[in-house]
């Protein structure tokens, strides 16, 4: 009799086990399907997100679907959807890359400044969760998008906004300005604060256009020297400059205003920039001051940096 009961509570205590185990299985089980739509916390300001799983089996189904759900009204009442009744999609369209491009219509011109950020990353942060989309590209009326500064608003993917969009948050970035003879470059650490407007990329280099704060580092970059774009694909960072930059700067190497740019951009944190590209007025320029070839990919030079004492 002691044997029957001793192995049916060994029995029931495997069950058990069993039936723990499949139950512990089934909820550590992650949904793969679900994505996360982007809305404003209205006490806050910033960027929040709801939990959704898509009905549509396309990647067309999917943005449609999103878009309507970006347009739509949150679960939670304290949010609030960051596309308003100006921002109505005209259409989108697709690269044989997966880049995506949404035309809005005009009235989306009238969203500006820190409103117009926050709809543009609940967007794309929306969006590049859907399999098959890489960067997002925005376009008004079929003009490119333009930010406050008149600059054009390049590709866009999730890692160029932060998820507290509705504050400054402190960057520690590496600057790179000449040496007095003008032949090397000279590591200047320093703080940039972001507030989600613009890109960090175009926060460097208006911060190399301006020039040295501390003595003993010298300009780079010729005055009159204009940013028009910059934006970041693939680990390569493209950007166009107005014809000042080829301007010559006095006792100054012709490479160094080009790396005192590579250098600073490679070391931005979380951005892995691997190459740069330049471009003067949106065309690729085959040569640089009539000595360097300037038609394809730079790379960081770390030979030209000074050693600090």
């Amino acid at each position: 009799m002691k044997r029957q009961i001793i192995a049916m509570m060994i029995l029931l205590t495997v069950l058990l086990m069993s039936g723990c185990s499949n139950k512990d299985s089934g909820s550590n089980t992650e949904d793969t399907s679900k994505v996360s739509i982007y809305y404003i916390d209205t006490k806050s300001s910033e960027i929040v997100s709801e939990s959704y799983v898509p009905q549509g089996k396309t990647k067309e189904q999917q943005i449609e679907e999103l878009l309507v759900k970006l347009k739509g009204n949150p679960s939670d009442v304290l949010y609030k959807s960051a596309m308003t009744d100006k921002v109505v999609v005209n259409n989108y369209s697709f690269t044989e890359d997966g880049d995506l491009t949404i035309d809005f219509a005009l009235t989306y011109n009238d969203l500006t400044g820190y409103k117009e950020t926050l709809c543009r990353a609940a967007i794309v942060k929306t969006l590049t969760q859907i399999s098959g989309v890489g960067y997002i590209v925005f376009t008004v009326d079929g003009q490119r998008l333009v930010d406050s500064s008149g600059n054009v608003v390049g590709f866009m993917n999730e890692e160029d906004f932060i998820d507290t969009t509705g504050s400054e948050t402190d960057y520690q970035v590496k600057l790179y300005f000449a040496n007095k003879a003008g032949d090397g470059l000279i590591e200047y650490s320093t703080d940039i604060y972001y507030n989600g407007t613009g890109t960090l990329e175009e926060l460097v280099i208006n911060k190399l256009i301006n020039g040295p704060t501390d003595t003993g580092m010298y300009d780079t970059i010729p005055d009159g020297t204009v940013l028009l774009d910059v934006n970041t694909k693939d680990g390569i960072c493209y950007v166009d400059f107005n014809e000042k930059f080829l301007e010559q700067l006095p006792d100054v190497s012709d490479e160094i205003p080009i790396y005192s740019i590579v250098n600073s951009l490679v070391e931005l944190p979380n951005m892995k920039i691997n190459k740069v590209q330049f471009k003067i007025n949106g065309e690729v320029q085959a040569v640089y001051r009539e000595n360097i070839e300037f038609d394809g990919f730079f790379e960081r030079n770390l030979e030209l940096i000074e050693e600090t004492k």
